[in-house]
């Protein structure tokens, strides 16, 4: 709303998006300030093991993190070569558990989560005595900062996106969203890829590329775009918390509006259940390669979904522009994906990693299509040109809306379903149904609007 009534010489999106910025780098460096080290779990025997290595391994340029990483390794293949995945999945819900050993897992495995909470974590024996937490920061601080950093992120995001759509002449919407959907998979990729090496460069360090690379890709994009001077519509209201609250519900007052909502919404709920449970699955229902974890299979499944949907999102963003077709590919796009999920419910066998991956790149070539007409798709509907920031940021909430949802929903289907029969992962199967259809109502509800063709 601030954006939309801004009436400063550099125009309406970018002196926001310069306040966002620095308030965002603010909030990153007193993340990285509160908690300035990463936590270490781990045991005297490891300790031993790991000085007494480092002793003979300075020399060769061995740090560390290399140790540690090996005996990460090394761990992960002792863990899952020839685990019974039926005694796994049922474990947690047989009867008398206080008289039933758990089937073996270290700290650093995925299914133990509360070993993750306590940051990285070395290799160990459950069993040990000798362990200890060394811990460090301020958690009360670090969620201040953090809360600041979603804030602040929030405010260069929705000028930002409202700065495309002014910029996006309505012949070009489609190549528009197409690129916009390739580098947010390329974010997401290049951020994966540099998160690999927290351990070994550090809190600060780490801190400071993303930093920098905010900062400078944000002067990119404010250097290279000029505003017009703006003048403030005379009909359009002051801000007032009575119009914040209704300008939550307002936009979806408008036909087109609402339905790219709810197909926006379903669509994100079913990629969000994907997401938050495919690790999970990998460990309880896919026999893996290599005595891969499942950290590592998952990371190397999300490979070709992110490539197929990189390369989708700007072909079908050209296909969009040039036909003018939008809602036959997002229908297109979510039967696509909803295949995917079907064939992964009833996935079993020793190839079955193998069948997920090209799952994945089927559900990859889906997802990049819908991207490719996401955000085109709004801006062919957008209920008033002098609200367009507003209205986007609304639109926006049917991707965070999602991320707070698909979770806990998928956690209960899981346990409920699993209780039921956790030898075939009943669970897992009812929750990736649950995902297809999810997608096909995405595809058929997108025929509701009526504007875009």
């Amino acid at each position: 709303m601030v954006s939309d009534r801004t009436t400063l010489r550099l125009g309406r999106r970018r002196p926001l998006m310069i306040i966002g910025t620095f308030f965002l780098c603010s909030g990153l460096l007193g993340m990285a300030l509160s908690a300035p080290h990463i936590n270490e779990y781990n045991t005297e025997k490891d300790q031993a093991n790991i000085s007494g290595r480092l002793e003979t391994s300075y020399s060769n340029n061995e740090t560390i993190g290399d140790i540690i990483l090996m005996k990460n390794i090394e761990a992960d293949k002792e863990l899952h070569c020839d685990v019974d995945l039926v005694e796994r999945r049922c474990w947690p819900f047989q009867e008398n558990l206080s008289h039933v050993e758990p089937p073996p897992r270290r700290s650093h495995d995925f299914g133990n989560v509360a070993g993750h909470a306590q940051g990285v974590v070395l290799p160990k024996d459950l069993d040990s005595s000798d362990a200890e937490i060394k811990t460090s920061g301020n958690l009360a601080l670090y969620v201040v900062f953090f809360l600041l950093v979603i804030s602040s992120q929030a405010m260069v995001a929705v000028p930002f996106n409202a700065l495309v759509a002014d910029k996006s002449h309505p012949t070009q919407r489609g190549f528009n969203s197409g690129v916009m959907g390739a580098m947010i998979l390329l974010g997401n990729v290049s951020g994966a890829i540099a998160g690999t090496a927290f351990t070994r460069l550090g809190v600060l360090p780490m801190f400071g590329i993303i930093i920098a690379v905010l900062v400078i890709s944000i002067t990119i994009s404010l250097l290279s775009v000029t505003e017009a001077v703006p003048k403030l519509d005379d009909g359009i209201e002051p801000v007032s918390c009575k119009l914040i609250f209704v300008g939550f519900w307002k936009p979806l007052k408008e036909h087109d509006f609402r339905w790219v909502f709810i197909t926006r919404f379903l669509m994100q709920q079913g990629v969000a259940t994907i997401t938050g449970f495919l690790e999970y699955w990998l460990n309880d229902m896919v026999p893996l390669p290599n005595c891969w974890s499942a950290a590592t299979s998952v990371a190397l499944l999300l490979l070709p979904l992110l490539f197929a949907a990189a390369i989708s999102s700007v072909v079908f963003g050209i296909v969009s522009d040039n036909t003018g077709y939008r809602k036959i590919i997002v229908a297109l796009a979510a039967f696509t994906m909803a295949l995917g999920a079907f064939i992964n419910a009833f996935l079993t066998g020793k190839y079955a990693y193998y069948i997920a991956g090209l799952m994945a790149f089927i559900i990859g070539l889906g997802f990049g299509a819908y991207q490719s007409v996401d955000f085109a798709l709004v801006m062919d509907v957008l209920p008033e040109e002098s609200d367009k920031a507003k209205d986007i940021a609304v639109w926006h909430q049917a991707l965070v809306l999602p991320q707070a949802l698909a979770t806990p929903l998928g956690g209960l289907i899981l346990d409920l379903f699993e209780k039921v029969n956790c030898r075939i992962g009943l669970g897992y199967i009812i929750l990736f149904l649950v995902t297809t259809v999810y997608f096909i109502l995405s595809g058929l509800f997108v025929f509701r609007i009526r504007r875009p063709r």
